[in-house]
This record gives structure tokens, sequence and C-alpha cells, in this order.
């Protein structure tokens, strides 16, 4: 056994265990994965901010998950049986909400608001909001939810954001399973057909998978504990890159090392010499693949970045093919081929080389032709993709179907709410802070597209009429009114009571003229006096006064006279009495005459100023019902009392943070929540706070939105900014890579507007496809970035191989080069486009949308590339080095 011999076999031991090591120590993907290889956005975006305020907010749901439980009956309207189970359902998971780290529990029948918000109007649908912790992962939260909202008669679901995208994980991971399956039974067929032997298929699908293993751990292992950057697609794509270029560059190497054994070298000898030619170009090609990926480490946006585990994979497969093969093939042989051993590879492509003739005979024409077919491809080249997740997941998964259930019975924005975070320095519970976050609500609701918006003043997404000023005026003007009756009524008493104070005075001196009379009577009255002549003298007096007495009362007085007859004495003594409180009433009278006679005066006068304050408050009265009536008074104002009140506490509660210091105003929109509608919707209402609190006691506050579609904003917009700077510094280290390859300035400019082309050809017919097929018009958001990372990494191969094999005619005109070349190389780059064709092809049974997409893409640009390749380069290069005469 030779000594080159016993190095491969020490290299492939080695391998072995590294490949033990690596099956030992890979970490659970699927938790990994659902940890740490979500999207993430910078913490600077309003989105994350607004995650960063939620997780402080406090009352019991800092940093919590929102969760929707859905009840539903179809179309059909709940019946009172069904109520009843939804209740109990309800009361059991608020009996459990430590079981389940639930934080909070918001039902349709917590009251009149709940009901009108959590009850579809066809009352068909029941919806249940939860503030989940993070105590358990989302899928094990999700599993317990799910076996415990079971309600007997009644559909139920457990969705919200965190469980969509959690699915979308399984989704791709129950995909993943097809897919490797799938790529590996689609390999080894065709490598069967291309070497009419199961030995050399056996050997490339099992260095291939070492490979993949061993770089995948790797992968994971530096995920765990490094923090590199994973996502939902490194694997899937490390997959089908490492599988589809693995097997590529296989059939390159085996090909070569059967053509030089048919040539009549010696295993070992074929060996050496296949690793130097067809080693070279594999090393060559792979290091620009690699190159390519690796400069996505530059990227800012997460999951761009994710895709260099695909560039370490790529790093891992050099190596094993370049090490690993050279073991069974100086060990076996011509074994390898078995049993077919002596046809030599055929390297000829007529189609390669009819394309490559005419394009170098006639470039012009040839480039004609391009341009006329880019154009349309150009043109009809648009940005407009699809940022929701929920069109990704296949219709069996539960949460989606929750998700599309509230969609149809409520707003399309009732499961997903913009939240609005509003964060000041200072408490925010006074007059004038909330009445800012109350004119912010009022013009909110006024934006076209806004189904409903609550704050803290507007708790139920309605007015509380008793915190406005024109309830407020009503209440005033109301009580004014009363008091004008009032004054009228005082008024009137005042100026209406016009008596004759002269006939109390009359009265009055009457009164005393009959007293001074008694008094006379009784100092002129002897003991002879007889009754008949007392009562005589009195009657005369009486009526020289103008009051005689009746004769009821001379009867009665004569009466009396007779009985006090027997006692002058006595009658004299009451004459006195009765004489002296009648003078004294008499002066009484008349003194409260000639008082009244001054205060009647006044009284007038006093009766003429409540008349003119009654004037007055009127016209005041009549401004306030202006004021009322007018928008003006549509503003908030909020009592001390009312401040304090507990009514308002609950409100406080909900949509201010536990230090006051920071609000929040929910909104929901009428449109689907991750559209492109919404997210500019979402853009307006950040743009028009911004403006509307300058100016306020606000004005120095931040401003975040959260929420599923401020998220998805954020991501479109980072996204596309991402996508241009990862595409440029990809295009650029691909280009200085083939510098160094073709050892040209112009060549590798050619290559990178093929790719181009290629990447825009892929798009246009993806987008087709999609729309005509799969009943999606718009591309998933991060379809692009895939395709073009994809093509254009892998697709750089096919040229190189082209490059390589054109240098090793370095002697010839170079049109001609260029056309031997394409001739030669052409069966090897359909073949290797074909297997990396079907390896894509094997992500569409995964039923993931993007997958389904971005497998379209990049074989459609495959198809493209086939063609282009050596039309394009073939004339460029005939354009560039003409033939000499």
């Amino acid at each position: 056994m030779s000594k080159y011999i016993k190095q491969n076999i020490a290299k492939f031991v080695t391998w072995i265990i590294v490949l033990i090591l690596g099956i030992v120590m890979l970490p659970n993907i699927s938790s990994l994965v659902a940890e740490k290889g979500q999207t993430k956005i910078p913490d600077t975006t309003k989105s994350q901010v607004a995650k960063t305020i939620q997780k402080d907010w406090g009352h019991k749901i800092s940093n919590t998950r929102q969760v929707v439980l859905v009840f539903n009956n179809g179309d059909q309207a709940l019946t009172h049986k069904q109520k009843d189970r939804i209740n109990d359902t309800i009361d059991k998971i608020k009996d459990n909400k430590s079981k389940y780290d639930i934080k909070g529990v918001t039902a349709p029948n917590d009251s009149e608001a709940t009901k009108k918000q959590l009850i579809s109007k066809d009352k068909s649908t029941q919806i249940v909001q939860l503030d989940v912790g993070k105590r358990d992962s989302v899928r094990k939260m999700n599993q317990k939810l799910v076996k415990e909202v079971k309600t007997s008669g009644v559909k139920t679901y457990v969705t919200g954001s965190d469980i969509l995208n959690d699915d979308f994980s399984v989704a791709i991971e129950e995909g993943l399973k097809k897919t490797e399956v799938i790529a590996i039974v689609f390999i080894l067929i065709v490598l069967i057909l291309v070497f009419r032997s199961p030995i050399v298929p056996l050997i490339s699908l099992g260095t291939v998978g070492l490979s993949f293993i061993v770089a995948l751990s790797a992968v994971m292992n530096l995920a765990k504990y490094t923090g590199f950057t994973i996502s939902n697609f490194t694997q899937v794509f490390m997959v089908v890159v490492m599988f589809g270029i693995g097997t590529d560059y296989n059939i390159l190497l085996y090909n070569q090392f059967k053509n030089d054994l048919i040539e009549g070298m010696d295993k070992e000898t074929a060996t050496k010499h296949s690793l130097k030619v067809a080693g070279k170009t594999i090393l060559y090609s792979g290091s620009t693949v690699l190159l390519g990926f690796l400069t996505l480490a530059l990227a800012k946006f997460s999951i761009y970045r994710s895709a260099t585990g695909v560039g370490i994979g790529v790093a891992i497969l050099l190596l094993a093919l370049l090490t690993v093969n050279p073991f069974f093939m100086s060990l076996l042989g011509n074994k390898v081929f078995w049993p077919s051993h002596n046809s030599k590879e055929s390297n000829h492509s007529k189609l390669w080389d009819w394309l490559s003739g005419h394009s170098a005979k006639n470039p012009l024409i040839a480039l004609g032709i391009i341009v006329i077919l880019a154009i349309p491809m150009l043109l009809t080249y648009n940005n407009k993709l699809n940022y929701d997740t929920v069109v990704e997941l296949p219709a069996n998964y539960s949460a989606k179907q929750g998700f599309k259930t509230v969609q149809k019975h409520f707003s399309k924005g009732t499961a997903e709410p913009t939240t609005i975070y509003i964060k000041s320095s200072h408490k925010l519970d006074n007059e004038s802070d909330l009445r800012v976050i109350d004119n912010l609500t009022n013009q909110i609701k006024g934006i076209d597209g806004i189904k409903t918006v609550a704050s803290v003043t507007q708790p139920d997404g309605d007015k509380l009429d008793q915190l406005y000023v024109n309830d407020q005026l009503k209440m005033l003007t109301s009580q004014t009114s009363k008091a004008q009756a009032g004054l009228k009524e005082l008024q009137k008493g005042l100026t209406g009571g016009d008596f004759d104070a002269s006939q109390l005075e009359d009265i009055g001196a009457k009164a005393t003229l009959i007293g001074q009379e008694l008094k006379s009577i009784q100092s002129t009255s002897g003991s002879s006096v007889s009754g008949q002549q007392l009562m005589t003298a009195l009657q005369q007096k009486m009526a020289a006064a103008g009051q005689p007495l009746s004769q009821t009362q001379m009867t009665i007085l004569s009466g009396a006279a007779s009985q006090e007859m027997a006692s002058v004495s006595s009658m004299q003594t009451r004459l006195q009495a009765i004489a002296t409180y009648t003078q004294a009433i008499g002066n009484d009278a008349q003194t409260l005459g000639n008082e009244l006679k001054g205060q009647q005066q006044k009284m007038a006068t006093a009766g003429g100023s409540v008349g003119k304050l009654n004037d007055e408050l009127s016209e005041s009265n009549n401004y306030l019902k202006e004021l009322q009536d007018s928008s003006a008074s549509n503003t908030l104002f909020v009592p001390k009392a009312v401040l304090e009140s507990d009514t308002f506490k609950d409100s406080e509660d909900v949509y201010l943070s536990s230090n006051k210091k920071a609000a929040k105003i929910t909104v929901v929109l009428d449109s689907d929540p991750l559209t492109a509608k919404s997210i500019k919707k979402v853009e307006i209402l950040q743009t028009m706070i911004n403006n509307n609190i300058k100016g306020t006691s606000l004005k120095k506050a931040s401003v975040s939105i959260g929420g599923q579609t401020s998220e998805t904003s954020d991501t479109s917009s980072i996204a596309n900014q991402d996508f241009l700077r990862s595409a440029v510094i990809m295009l650029v280290g691909i280009t200085l890579a083939l510098m160094l390859v073709t050892r040209s300035i112009l060549q590798p400019f050619y290559i990178i507007a093929s790719l181009l082309l290629a990447y825009v050809g892929g798009l246009g017919i993806t987008r087709f496809i999609s729309s005509t097929f799969l009943g999606e018009n718009l591309l998933g958001w991060n379809v692009p970035f895939f395709t073009f990372v994809m093509l254009v990494a892998l697709g750089v191969d096919y040229s190189i191989f082209l490059m390589m094999k054109y240098r090793e005619f370095g002697n010839e005109d170079a049109g001609d080069r260029i056309v031997k070349s394409a001739g030669i190389i052409g069966a090897v780059v359909i073949s290797a486009a074909i297997i990396l064709g079907g390896t894509f092809a094997a992500l569409i049974p995964a039923g993931v949308l993007t997958l389904t997409q971005v497998a379209v893409g990049v074989i459609s640009g495959l198809v493209i590339l086939v063609f282009l390749i050596p039309a394009m380069n073939s004339s460029l290069i005939r354009l560039t080095y003409p033939r000499k005469n």
C-alpha cells in the first residue's frame, strides 16, 4: 500500500471521527431555531422600542405574549347552550391562570364594552384576549392552551403573531424532512443515469451527507455558544445548496477521473491528475461561492446574515470533497464505476456548441436578441412584495384557521391590533397631557381605514361625554337657565309689589286717635255714669272717628257694661289698658308705613338691578349654548374629582403604565394587518402623531408603534435597505474573485451581467407562475433576496467552469477558444443545472410558499443561464477580442 493511499485512509478516518463528534454534539435544532432563529430587527426601530415599553409596562402584564382564543359556530349565531359552555371554559381559564402563566384575561362578558368588541356582529364568534407570560416556549404554551380551550359543540382556535411565527418554523421543519428525502432520491437517480453505476452515486451522496452533518453541527453550535446568526431558512438552504453543488462538483471530479483511467493512468496517478485539473476548477468555483455567502456576514438584517451559515457549509463541503473522494478513488480505482468501466464520458454539448458558435459569428445579432428578450423582463419588474406570514402556512394549521375566522367575522385587523406608545419623562395622569392624548385619539379616528381606537380617555373606543367641555357646558347652561327663572320670579316680586303705604299710615292715625279718645273717656268717666251713657258716648266718639259700632257690638258692650257697672274702677283699668295698646299699635303702624315708603323705592331699584343681571346672564347663557354647539367645545376636560375616581383608575391601569409615564392607544385597522395597505397606514400614523404633539405638553415625548403591522413595516424598510447593501457587497466580492480566476477585468463583468439578467428573468417567471398556478399575485418579501443569493452565488459556478476550460486553450484565437470550451463543458453545466434545479424543486412539496417561490425562481434562473452563458459570453468575448487577420 502506497504512502499516498495511507494518507487518504488517515484523512478518511479523521472525517469519520469528526462526523461522530458532530452527531454527538449536534444541539436540538428545533428548540435552537425557536429560541434564536426568529427574524431580528434593530432595537432602535419603532416596533422594537414599543416592545421594550411593553416589556416594562407593569400592572403584572409586563413582557407577555398576546394570545387570542377563538370560539366559533360557523356562520350561525351561537346558541345559549354553546354560550354557557364557552363561559365555563373561560371561567376554567381564569381559575387556572397560574397554571398557564396567564397574567391577564379579557373576556366578552366582562363589561358592555367588551361585549361590543369581542362578540361578532353576527353573534357567531367570540374571542378572548390573553396576556401570557414567557415561562414556557411558544410551542409548549400553545399545546397547553389548545388542549385547555377545547369546548364541546364549538370550533375553538388559539392564535396570535407569536404562535403563527412558530407554526411557520414548524412548517419549514416538516417541509425540510420531505425536501431531504426527495432531494436524495432525485440526486441518486440522476447520478445513476449519468454514471450508469450505483457506486459513484452512493459515494457522492455519502461524501456530501458527511460534510452536511458536520457543517450543520458546526453552525448550530456556533449559534448556541457564540450568538452566530441563524434563521428558519438556514438548515433548508444548507441542504439544497450543499447537496446541489456538492453533486455538481462530484460529477466534474469523477468524469475527469473516469477519463483519466480510460487514458491509461493507474488509479493513484488518475486521482492526483483529477484533483489537479477538476479539483482546481472545483476549488475556484467553490471559493467564489464561499466568498459570496461569507460576504453576507456584513449584512445588518438577521435573516440575510443567517445565510452565512451556508458559506460555512460550502467551506466544509470543499474540504470534504477534496479529501474524502481521493480515498475512494485511489483505493477502488475503476471499481467505483461498476458495472460501466470503459466508456469514456462524452464532453460535448450540441446545444452549447450551436449557441456559442452562432453568437461568436454574429455577436451583435446575438446581443440584440438578448436585449430584446430582456426588455420585457426589466419593464415588468416591480418590488411589490407580500409580508403576510399567514399566507405562508398550509391551510391545515389551527392558528391560521383561527386567524382567518377572526378576520371573517370581525375587522381584518382585530386579531393583530396596532398599539401606539407615548413615553414621557413625567407622569401623564394630568388634565393637560390627557387632553393631548384624547386629541390624538380623535385625530386617529378620522384617518381612513381605521376601525376602532381606544385610549385612557376613551377606554371603550367611544367618548365619555361627561369628560368633554360640551357636555359640561350643557349641564352648566341647564343650571343657568334655572337660575334665570328664579331671578325672574325675584324681579317680579320686587317690582310688582306696588302697595299704598298711606292707608297703613291712615289706619295708624285712626288707631292712635281711638286710643286717645279711650283715655279721654276713661279720665272723664265717674261713678255716677251709667252704662247706657257710657255706651252712647262711646258710639258718638267712634262715629266721629269714622268707625261707628254695629248693633251687635253695642249689644255686647252694653251687656258687658251692665255686668261691669258693679265695679267701675275695674272697667276703667281695662279701658286704660285698651287705650294704651291701641295707641301703641297706631304709632307702630305709622312708623311702619313711613319705613315701607322708603323701602318701596329701594326695592324698585333692586328689582331693576336684578332684571339687568338676568339680561346679562341670559346673554352669557346664549354664548355658552353657542360654544356648546361649536367644535371648539369638543375638548376634553377632566376635573380633579374624576381623575381620582375608581372608574377612571380602571382605565389608567389599562392604558397608562404602572409608573404613569407611558400611555398607549390601541388601534384596530379595517384591513389585513400584514398587507402593504396596512403598512402604509402605520407609517401615516407615525408621521401624524409626531407632528401633532409638537407644541404640546408632550412635545418631548417619544412615540413608538408596536404590533405585527409595525414590525412588518420595519422589516420591510430594513429588508429593502439591506438587500441593496448586501447585494452590492456580494457582487463586489464575487467580481474580485472572478478577476483572480479569469485573470481578466472585463470578463467578470460579462458574467455578473448574465447573472443579473437571469435573476430578473427568474423573478418575472416566478411572479407569473405564482399568480397563475399558486393563487398568490405577490412574491414573498424574502423571495427576491434568497433567489438573488442562490442564483448569483451558485450560477457563477457555470461561468467559472466555462472560463476555466477557456483558459486551457490559451494559444488559440479567443473566439475559437470560447466556442470550443462551450462545446466541451456544456454537458457538465447542463447536468449540474439539472441536479441543482432538482434539489431546489424538492422544496416545493414542503408546502411553504416562500420556499416554493424561491425554488421556481432559482430553477427559472438556471434555465435562463443555460442558454445565456454560451450566447452572451461568446458574443462579448468575440467583440472584446476580434479575430486577427
